[in-house]
């Protein structure tokens, strides 16, 4: 009996392998000539793609008609859109037809959710052995203490394997390099210390699986759409071109996209999850200790809290600025807001603050008391 999910997984898969057939063939008729390089050759690999790609089309509404029992009037595109958002709404579905599962864990709020969330579905579905946590360590002085070392005890709370990827210099070599900090359009933080770094973890797991077939990985992360208009407008789940091959599909899963802040922090507060002690300090992430996204409030904060905690940080970041001739923001530098911070310092003295101020703040002290039960049993 023909299994109607796997068929138009397989068709996700051959429209992978179309697009990178155009994408390279498209790539070889811009090239300017030169010797050993046949334009025509070229064009004719461009034809033959673009054929592919109209048979693909074809293809997927025999699919989707044989599975479905009714035509398909849109686009390729469309129906992968379709599948994916089938396959989203089905987690214990979509890790049991996983070859892999990757879990891409930052230590923060909203990730330590999506990995208690991914965790059960992989319970559920009989696969947790499937799942591993890749963390990627942005260097020193840029994240926060303990950001690694609690990523890995909430991968080893489940008993999952743990990797950490880190790219030489971190993200202050990375400016000193460049002479100059990301801004939002150029956000070269995410590509050259995560995504970059990470790409090569793809290649391992799929060659350890050691499959004949185009291995399927499904990449979580925990990012929701409440957080900012572009993260909205993301998918629960989709395909990642970029990582995906001729050896992997990989579909990127934003499985916590349709949770509030309020939601995270009461499965925080159920579940007993171990959350980093920097969001009682009043911060409501833990990016970097200075994220080029953060607001202006946000930078002072965070720089009060690294008076509070004895961290070099803000120092070495005003000398960075100093030595590289660049400013942190257009708008802001960070010579700037230390000034403020210790101006706030001088005049409401330190920072003090208690741990579990996250949930009292955002649930009250009853739950409260209840997360430091559930996380003194889990422990």
């Amino acid at each position: 009996m023909s299994d109607p999910v796997q068929t138009l997984l397989d068709q996700l898969r051959l429209g992978i392998q179309t697009s990178g057939a155009v994408r390279t063939a498209r790539n070889a008729t811009r090239r300017k000539p030169e010797a050993g390089h046949d334009l025509r050759a070229g064009h004719a690999r461009l034809r033959s793609a673009r054929n592919r790609a109209r048979a693909q089309q074809a293809a997927w509404r025999s699919a989707w008609r044989t599975c479905r029992g009714a035509a398909f009037r849109g686009s390729a595109r469309s129906a992968a859109d379709a599948v994916l958002a089938e396959l989203a709404a089905d987690p214990v579905e979509l890790v049991r037809r996983a070859d892999a599962v990757i879990y891409h864990s930052s230590a923060g709020k909203d990730s330590v959710v999506g990995l208690h969330r991914a965790v059960q579905a992989a319970k559920r579905a009989g696969c947790l052995h499937k799942l591993v946590v890749v963390h990627a360590d942005l260097g020193p002085d840029t994240e926060w203490p303990g950001v690694r070392e609690l990523a890995q005890r909430q991968a080893e709370r489940y008993g999952l394997s743990f990797l950490v990827v880190a790219a030489d210099g971190g993200f202050v070599g990375m400016v000193e390099k460049r002479r100059m900090f990301p801004d939002a359009k150029r956000r070269l933080c995410t590509s050259s210390l995560k995504r970059d770094e990470l790409a090569p973890i793809y290649t391992r797991i799929t060659a350890a699986l050691g499959l004949d077939e185009q291995a399927l990985i499904v990449s979580v992360y925990g990012v929701r759409g409440g957080e900012s208009a572009a993260r909205a407008k993301k998918a629960p789940l989709s395909i990642d071109s970029r990582a995906s091959s001729g050896k992997r599909l990989v579909l990127t899963w934003n499985i916590i996209h349709h949770l509030s802040a309020a939601d995270v922090w009461s499965e925080i507060s159920e579940h007993g999850l171990e959350y980093h002690p920097i969001y009682d300090t009043g911060l409501d992430r833990l990016s970097c200790a200075y994220c080029i996204l953060a607001p202006d409030a946000a930078l002072v904060l965070a720089t009060r809290v690294c008076f509070a905690l004895g961290l070099p940080i803000p120092g070495v970041y005003v000398d960075l600025e100093r030595r590289i001739g660049h400013t942190f923001k257009p708008s802001q530098t960070l010579a700037g807001v230390v000034a403020a911070a210790r101006m706030l310092d001088a005049l409401d003295g330190p920072l003090v603050w208690s741990r579990g101020d996250a949930v009292r703040r955002h649930l009250g002290e009853d739950a409260c008391r209840r997360w430091e039960q559930r996380l003194a049993c889990a422990a």
